[in-house]
Order: C-alpha cells, then structure tokens, then sequence
C-alpha cells in the first residue's frame, strides 16, 4: 500500500529546497527592484519640455467666419487639443515630482532632473530640497482649460488679431530683444518690448502656461491655486480670474470680462477633464 505521507529526511530535504527556492525569488526580485530604481527609474522620468505632436503652425483665417458661433465653435475645437496636451504633461511631471519627494535620497541623476525642472520653472535648484519640492509643487499644475480659452478669445480678438495671424500671439505676451517678435503700432515713445513671435500655436500656449505658472505677477494665482488643490475642489477659472488682475491695465475691468466670458460660453464644462484625472492627485 502507498504511503501518503513523506519521511522526516524527505520532508526536511523538500523543505531546504523550498526555502532555496524563495531566497532565490527574493534575491531576483530585490536585484530587480534595486535595478528598476538606480537604473531604469531616471530614464522614465519626463522631459522637462515634451515634444511636441502635431504642430500647428499657423491659425486658420478666422476673418472667414460670418457666423458668430461657427467661429467659436471652430476656435474652441482648435485651440483645446493643444491646451489639454499641455496640461497633461503638466500633471505628468506634477507627478514625477511628488514620486521624489517621497524618496530619502535622490542619486545624481534624479538631482540633475531635478535641478532642470527648478531652473524651468524658475525656481532656486540651491534650496533645501523640501522648500524645492514646496515651491515646484505651486508652480508645476494646471491652467485651467476654461481660463485659457478666455483669455485666447480675448487677447486674440477669436484669433484675428495682427498679432495672432502673423506671430501666433493668442495671449498678447511681449519679449524684450529687439527682433523678437512683432513690433507693436501703438508703442509709447521710449518703450522697447515687442509682441513674440511664436513658431506655432503650440510654443505660443506652452509660454503663457509657463508665464503663469512663474511670473511674480501672477503669485497670488499659484496660491489660491494651491489653496483649492489642498482643499479638494475643482481647479476653475472663474476661481481663478480675480488672480489675473496684474495681466491686463484694464485691472479690475479686465477680471470681470474674464468672468462675464466664462459664464456666457458655458466653458466651465471644460473644467472635468483635468481635476479627475489621477495625475492631478
């Protein structure tokens, strides 16, 4: 009759082997850990800037467009893939940024990334590491897609400014070399800036959300910002527009056009996307 049942040697010798077998599994799986995090975790880090897909390199002839909402409904559908591309990689390095500061120490890689994403968003790569991390979190996040749109439609006259057909300029945002952009008619006596001059429509939204995202100016923006952020709610631009009050001489005329705009083309239905996606935790 068979036995069902093992030996003491052979129950000793099946357990040693068992137990050789899980140190060689622990030993494989920590060997791949440690080569996943020293050598492959620096190459998945996010460029700074991503490349950019499917240029647009110039706006289409707006001028064309008799009716008021064909022309809206063209500008809006034109203008927000490339806001939300933007934004998107925006939150992807959001992310990579709150991955490192869950790190106790970075290896020099992850330093040098570090220091390129700080120098980006101009921010002091000398600091210690948890006023960095602080500082790069306020700046590094969303514009939202309802405030960019506004703010394009009126900077840009719905795209059929001067500066909008022949420099890419939906935002009105100057340069300061001579040669820069496009020299604007009505220039005081004695002034120097110049509208840029963008080679698509995609560099021309990644500088304004840059430019918003670390101009002095715009300060109070990146804290309420954050305040709405800490606080779980959705990021909008109506909660946003008192912030742009430096953008415009208007001043506080130009943050209740912002707010009237909004609200009349219905855009805080753009607001969804970004605020739920995962990345924007």
């Amino acid at each position: 009759m068979p036995q069902n049942f093992l030996t003491r040697d052979a129950l000793s010798l099946l357990k040693q082997k068992s137990m050789l077998v899980a140190l060689f599994v622990l030993a494989v799986s920590v060997a791949g850990y440690l080569y996943y995090f020293s050598i492959a975790d620096y190459h998945r880090l996010p460029k700074v800037e991503s490349a950019i897909q499917a240029p647009l390199k110039q706006l289409p002839n707006f001028s064309q467009y008799t009716d008021v909402k064909a022309k809206k409904d063209k500008f809006f559908a034109m203008l927000y893939p490339i806001l939300a591309n933007e934004n998107q990689h925006v939150l992807v390095l959001r992310k990579a940024i709150i991955e490192l500061e869950t790190l106790t120490e970075l290896n020099e890689q992850q330093l040098k990334w570090l220091s390129d994403v700080a120098t980006f968003y101009k921010v002091d790569s000398t600091l210690p590491h948890e006023q960095q991390f602080s500082t790069l979190l306020r700046r590094i996040d969303i514009v939202p897609i309802s405030l960019a749109l506004t703010q394009a439609a009126i900077e840009s006259g719905w795209g059929t400014s001067r500066f909008a057909q022949q420099a890419n300029n939906l935002f009105g945002q100057w340069c300061f070399t001579k040669g820069c952009g496009v020299v604007p008619s009505a220039r005081d006596s004695g002034k120097g800036h110049e509208v840029a001059t963008f080679p698509t429509v995609n560099h021309a939204v990644r500088a304004y959300i840059r430019n918003l995202n670390t101009h002095p100016a715009y300060n109070q923006l990146r804290k309420e910002r954050a305040k709405i952020r800490t606080n779980g709610e959705i990021i909008t631009g109506i909660a946003l527009a008192p912030a742009l009050i430096n953008y415009s001489e208007e001043g506080a005329l130009y943050v209740n056009k912002v707010v009237k705009f909004i609200k009349q083309n219905k855009l805080q239905r753009f607001n969804q996307q970004f605020n739920h996606s995962p990345l924007s935790k």
